[in-house]
């Protein structure tokens, strides 16, 4: 299936420096948006070498058993971070988020690590694909909050799972049929945590073009304040 994408990056109002990373891998259909912890270097270092060591081990292997290749690829970027601080004392606790979208044929294999999102607009409607995995998250997938609670919550950006900080972290993974129109959203939280989800579906459909619909939610994410490095990647079956 044919699709079109368009990305765009920003370093927010409050931030020094862009620790967000992404690719757009158009040969394999993948696609990733990480967003580095650490700090300034560090944390623009992990999300680099996440995402191209992620990239680079699909890419060795790209015709392979989807899901035990997305696995590979996470636990390898987690290693070459965790290996790159052990080694450098002053990357040391680095990591990252990462949430990948792969398009093979008629299916879309999803994976991520942390609160980088996933999204499907589909026939008007924005469904989110994916869970944070953040302490707020978790609470909202137990119930103990709504989304409007943990949108404003003190703690909403403490995220429980990243790649390179310990050992070992895997993917949630899944996997859907496409349909003609879809649009895919892969978004930094300096994306999410700044408007609503039906604000974020809106903002896409009315934008002229995917380049457009992407700086629009970029330059609104910045008129909210602009709190964190905010990155996007939108992704359009076009039949």
């Amino acid at each position: 299936m044919r699709f079109s994408v368009s990305a765009c990056t920003d370093v927010g109002r409050k931030r020094a420096a862009n620790e967000d990373s992404y690719a757009l891998c158009e040969k394999l259909g993948l696609f990733a948006v990480a967003d580095g912890l650490g700090g300034h270097v560090a944390g623009r270092r992990a999300s680099e070498l996440g995402v191209g060591t992620f990239v680079e081990t699909v890419g060795s292997d790209p015709n392979g058993h989807a899901p035990g290749v997305l696995r590979t690829a996470f636990a390898r970027a987690g290693w070459a971070i965790f290996e790159a601080a052990r080694i450098d004392a002053g990357l040391r606790g680095m990591g990252t988020t990462l949430a990948a979208l792969w398009l093979r044929g008629e299916e879309a294999w999803l994976a991520h690590a942390g609160d980088s999102r996933l999204y499907l607009l589909r026939a008007g409607r924005l469904v989110a694909l994916t869970l944070d995995h953040s302490v707020v998250g978790e609470r909202v997938a137990r119930g103990e909050l709504t989304i409007e609670q943990a949108r404003i919550h003190p703690g909403r950006h403490v995220i429980t799972r990243a790649l390179g900080v310990v050992h070992g972290v895997e993917p949630d993974l899944s996997s859907l049929r496409v349909q003609a129109g879809d649009v895919f959203v892969l978004c930094s939280d300096g994306v999410s945590s700044q408007m609503s989800d039906a604000e974020l579906g809106e903002t896409i459909e009315k934008g002229r073009d995917l380049a457009s619909a992407a700086a629009a939610l970029i330059a609104l994410a910045n008129a909210r304040g602009g709190d964190d490095n905010a990155t996007v990647i939108l992704v359009r079956l076009d039949g």
